[in-house]
């Protein structure tokens, strides 16, 4: 009888462990399960950015040159102002690349000479996201657009500065400025933004300064020079065609430019 018992118990603990052991072996082989799918939707996702249908690929996608004509580059763009019609022809201090064409002022024909590529626009319909990136891309792509110097800029990283200027302060400078360059510091019948333009552009020729980066410090400077004050009825005129083009390509992207 003892040995019966004695087998019984071992039976039953054998059986006990068995069963413990199968018990235990569903939930090791769910957790396997669990993982393996894991792995797979991870897979699949890391799949989705490869193949390049994702907005965040790093290949872009662009519109063949089948004219095969010359890409547009920006030495393309650059022209020469017009000396004689300037009324200071001195050169602009500052200035080491030539002027260039900016898709607003463009001579007529000039861009179909050349091969400007495009981002090619994908299949459906496009997000706000989407669409502006699709914009900034086309941007960087033509050296002619007028935002692909801000884009390049950007891209580069951005440093814009003299945004917080307070209107008070600016107005203040104004008037010390037109006070040290004009005889009792009176202005002439014009815009003064405009008059200002072309006295700081007087001031940047006088002092070898380039234009951009002459304040009201430079004309503190100008004056202990010895510079003679102007009368503003015999210095001043209106601006002819020449000078305004010349004056809105050096007002162009002014904010961006580094200080000499």
């Amino acid at each position: 009888m003892p040995r019966l018992t004695c087998a019984s118990n071992t039976r039953n603990a054998s059986s006990s462990t068995s069963s413990r052991s199968r018990s235990s072996q569903p939930a090791t082989r769910g957790r396997k399960r669990k993982s393996t799918e894991s792995n797979s939707l991870r897979g699949s996702k890391r799949g989705k950015k490869d193949d390049g249908s994702s907005s965040t690929s790093t290949e872009l996608e662009l519109t063949p040159n089948e004219a095969g004509k010359p890409r547009l580059t920006t030495p393309d763009l650059e022209f020469d102002y017009d000396r004689t019609q300037l009324r200071n022809q001195r050169p602009t201090p500052g200035r080491v690349a030539r002027p260039r064409y900016e898709e607003y002022d463009l001579p007529e024909g000039f861009k179909e000479q050349f091969y400007v590529p495009a981002p090619v626009k994908k299949k459906g319909r496009l997000n706000a996201f989407e669409k502006d990136e699709l914009y900034r891309q086309g941007s960087l792509l033509d050296p002619s657009a007028i935002f692909h110097v801000l884009n390049v800029c950007h891209r580069k990283g951005r440093k814009v500065g003299g945004m917080e200027k307070a209107l008070e302060r600016h107005a203040r400078e104004e008037r010390e400025i037109f006070g040290k360059f004009f005889v009792d510091g009176v202005t002439p019948a014009a815009e003064r933004h405009i008059v200002l333009d072309y006295v700081k552009d007087h001031v940047s020729k006088d002092l070898g300064i380039p234009w951009h980066q002459i304040v009201l410090k430079h004309f503190v400077e100008w004056e202990e020079k010895g510079f003679p004050k102007q009368k503003a009825d015999e210095w001043w005129k209106p601006p002819n065609k020449e000078e305004k083009r010349r004056m809105s390509k050096m007002q162009s992207g002014s904010t961006l430019r580094k200080d000499l």
